[in-house]
Formats: C-alpha cells, sequence, structure tokens
C-alpha cells in the first residue's frame, strides 16, 4: 500500500516546500498541522532521496485541511491517457496529402457497403410487411 501511495507523491518534497515558502510557515509549524515531530517535516521535504520519507495518507489530509491546500497541489496526477484517432480508410491524417481527396476515397469505401436502389426497395418492404409475411420471407431465403 504504501508503495502504491508513493508512486503519487515523486515531487511531493518540492511542493511541500514551496507551499510552505510561499505561506511564511516554518517546519514546526506543518509539524503541528500533522501532529508529527518537526524532523519528520524535514525528511519529508529534503531533497536526498534515500534520507527521504512521505506522510501517511492521514498527514497528507491533515496538511490539505488546516493549509486549506488542495490535493492535487501536492500529489502527482498521472495524464489521461491519450486516445487515438479511429484509423479510418481513405484518411492518411499523418500524410501531407489533400484533404478532399482522401474524403473522395473514404465515401468509395462507404458506398461499397451501401445496399443498391433493389436491395433497399426489398428492405423497405420488408419492414411494412406482417410478421407471417417476414417468417416465409426468410424461410425462401433460407433455403
Amino acid at each position: 500500500m504504501y508503495e502504491c501511495l508513493m508512486k503519487y507523491l515523486k515531487q511531493f518534497n518540492q511542493r511541500l516546500r514551496k507551499m510552505r515558502e510561499a505561506r511564511s510557515l516554518s517546519h514546526q509549524d506543518i509539524a503541528a498541522f500533522c501532529l508529527v515531530d518537526p524532523l519528520v517535516v524535514e525528511s519529508w521535504e529534503t531533497d536526498q532521496s534515500e534520507l527521504r520519507c512521505y506522510p501517511s495518507l492521514d498527514n497528507l489530509l491533515d496538511l490539505c485541511f488546516k493549509t486549506g491546500t488542495a490535493l492535487e497541489n501536492f500529489i502527482d496526477i498521472p495524464a489521461p491517457p491519450v486516445v487515438k484517432q479511429l484509423g479510418l480508410p481513405g484518411i492518411n491524417l499523418g500524410d501531407e496529402s489533400d484533404l478532399a481527396e482522401s474524403l473522395s476515397e473514404l465515401d468509395e469505401h462507404i458506398n461499397k457497403f451501401m445496399p443498391a436502389a433493389d436491395e433497399t426497395e426489398l428492405l423497405r418492404r420488408y419492414r411494412k410487411s406482417d410478421e407471417q409475411t417476414k417468417e416465409l420471407i426468410l424461410q425462401l431465403i433460407a433455403s
């Protein structure tokens, strides 16, 4: 659990120091807010990673509430994943090709899947049919 929390606190030491100095707070002040020894606060802020420790979730929340600082100001929030554009045939956004040409090619691909006029008419008539007629049509198609 502690390792899971630490991945969000990689820059916590710098962020805490920056907030503390901007508000003219001492290590003693922060320690009083979190009910810890001032040496603990110093170890939260140290630049030496081998000597650095991290606050517990309770300490972190106390720090937020008692300083009126949003949690987002102390933690590293991962960037949302990049959602890639759906690849469409005929459109190569990475190329320097003409957009009109790409759209024309895409239109050709779409038209290949569109039903012909007689197929559209059959579908229209099928949809207007009653259930018994629809069942008969499906039986004729299956045979």
